[in-house]
């Protein structure tokens, strides 16, 4: 696919040195809006702001800018006025503005100046192109420790004001890209939480009836698969949708009676598993099998919360116990009381947090922040993670005795690639909920569609199945999903490397006992990762040098990353 068939040019990026920008410059602030082509913006502060200048000194609904062949602006009656090039003008008036005019509105200046984004064009890349740039942004922040995100927007329609105000909402660094009609994603490069926030934040304003999302790294995710499910279950929860329990591969069926068995006592569970295998399903599948069925579960993600939040979601809070505190709030644990609460991604939990938790399991009681008196709970707890936890206790980031109380019974939900009978089964459900949810008739998926689902190794497990096929759905204008509405760039046959021939691998009776064990460890952290070292690494708990190492003297072959 050549770069030109790859991408299209965003009308709103052409060329266009008539174009203008609005610079506002606070007293401890510096911003930028480009302006449209035409319209009117509210200038003011609040909800009701198209431009928020969040100062005391500016009302609610200051002044407004036309925007047309001529640039004006209009005070609207604001309480302390509004000054163009230092005159203040009537109110209700319209006064031209040109490039280089100052607009002063209490100590707040703002200034029309030529677009710098006008005279560059933006380029809108097709979904597959996009995926790579994510998984290559994953390595790098993998490296280097950086922090981005990734946003998705979902619109009513193709206009080209929408692609314009995508084109002038992003920073030129980032990458804009087309996941579907009127659906588009963006990758935003070194953003920090702040930083994907705003833009977001300029986006609905000038968008307000469109569906907008968000996922940070490494805080929703630390995979390309992992970060796209994460801001696609924004735009729609994953859960929304009521595909049943599908249980067909005997290693699922092994899993499932097991599973059983556990529900019916009242033992705390921890499940393990790759990120998107479905370890919430399991744990709520635990819950509806347990005497507890009736009451409540409900979950909680430890990673997506700061640690002061983490204590008051869970424990609650009295009034007044801190800044903000203008009621009493009661935690997870105490509405969840003679249920089930899900523990998710509890390798994220902070130690502070931990220790906190530990008691709670241990005296059955909750003491919410700001009380002096504890409260009974009755809750039985199902943590889950994709963390190798013993590794952790091993570095120091989690608490043995904590994971001793939390993993009475440990259940390890296989990958997508381990259960491979499930995944048309899988792939037909989702497909048929999706048009269910879209209200079109239900598709078929062609022999060769089928095929390449089934071929493909699915690093992002189930999730990523998942969310595939609603894409496919949303491409597929026909009755049948063929290979065109797949992602094929990614699901395509690899690529045999040729390597030099290695030498051979020492015989047993050359290697100690521990050797032998050591051996045998990194072969299974391997299968486990799918051929991912990164991964394997995180399950031994060794650097990534150190793998390499063991691989050339045991003489191990390298699974090809996401082939198992």
């Amino acid at each position: 696919m050549s770069k030109d068939e790859a991408t299209d040019l965003l009308p709103g990026e052409r060329p266009a040195p008539k174009r203008l920008q609005l610079v506002v410059i606070g007293e401890q602030s510096f911003d930028s809006f480009d302006l449209p082509e035409r319209g009117e913006l509210v200038i003011g502060r609040g909800d009701q702001a198209n431009i928020d200048l969040d100062a005391s000194h500016v009302s609610r609904r200051h002044a407004i800018l036309h925007v047309g062949r001529q640039l004006e602006i209009e005070d609207l009656g604001s309480v302390n006025g509004t000054l163009v090039q230092d005159q203040r003008i009537e109110p209700h008036k319209r006064i031209a503005l040109k490039a280089g005019d100052t607009v002063t509105i209490g100590t707040t200046v703002l200034i029309v100046q030529p677009s710098a984004g006008a005279a560059r064009p933006r380029r809108l890349w097709q979904h597959g192109y996009f995926e790579l740039r994510l998984e290559d942004e994953c390595g790098r922040a993998r490296r280097s420790g950086a922090t981005f995100a990734v946003i998705r927007v979902q619109t009513d329609r193709d206009t080209d004001a929408v692609l314009e105000v995508l084109a002038t909402a992003l920073r030129m660094s980032d990458v804009l890209a087309r996941y579907g009609p009127s659906d588009y994603e963006a990758l935003l490069v070194d953003a920090d939480q702040d930083e994907s926030n705003a833009v977001l934040q300029r986006i609905m304003t000038r968008l307000p009836s469109a569906r907008c999302g968000v996922a940070s790294y490494p805080r929703d995710g630390r995979t390309p698969e992992a970060l796209i499910a994460a801001v696609c279950n924004v735009i729609a929860p994953a859960n929304s949708g009521a595909v049943s329990v599908i249980v067909e591969d005997p290693v699922m069926k092994a899993l499932h009676g097991t599973l059983a068995r556990v529900a019916a006592s009242m033992i705390n569970v921890l499940v393990l598993g790759e990120t998107g295998v479905g370890k919430e399903i399991v744990a709520e599948t635990i819950h509806q099998k347990s005497p507890r069925a009736e009451k409540p579960f409900l979950r909680l993600n430890c990673a997506a919360l700061s640690e002061t939040l983490l204590e008051t979601e869970l424990f609650g809070h009295e009034k007044g116990s801190f800044t903000g505190a203008a009621h009493n709030k009661t935690g997870l644990l105490e509405s969840a009381d003679g249920g089930t609460v899900m523990l998710d991604e509890i390798g994220e939990m902070p130690l502070a947090m931990q220790a906190k938790l530990l008691r709670v399991i241990e005296s059955r009681e909750v003491m919410p922040v700001g009380a002096i008196k504890t409260k009974p709970i009755d809750v039985r707890f199902v943590a889950a993670t994709n963390r190798d936890l013993e590794a952790e206790i091993a570095r120091g980031t989690f608490r043995q005795d904590l994971f001793f109380r939390l993993s009475g019974f440990t259940l390890v939900v296989p990958p997508l690639r381990q259960r491979p009978k499930e995944i048309v089964s899988l792939a037909r459900a989702f497909a048929a909920e999706a048009c269910r949810q879209a209200h079109r008739p239900s598709l078929a998926i062609s022999p060769h569609a089928l095929a390449l689902l089934e071929r493909y190794s699915w690093p992002g497990n189930v999730r990523e199945l998942r969310n595939v096929i609603e894409r496919a759905v949303v491409l597929c204008a026909d009755d049948v999903i063929t290979p065109e509405h797949l992602p094929v760039e990614k699901m395509g046959e690899t690529v045999a490397v040729h390597q030099p021939p290695r030498p051979p691998a020492p015989a047993d009776d050359e290697l100690t006992t521990d050797e032998r064990e050591e051996r045998d460890r990194i072969v299974d952290a391997l299968a486990r990762a799918g051929g991912n070292q990164s991964r394997a690494c995180q399950l031994l708990g060794i650097s990534r040098g150190t793998l390499i190492q063991r691989i050339a003297r045991y003489s191990i072959a390298r699974p090809r990353k996401g082939q198992g």
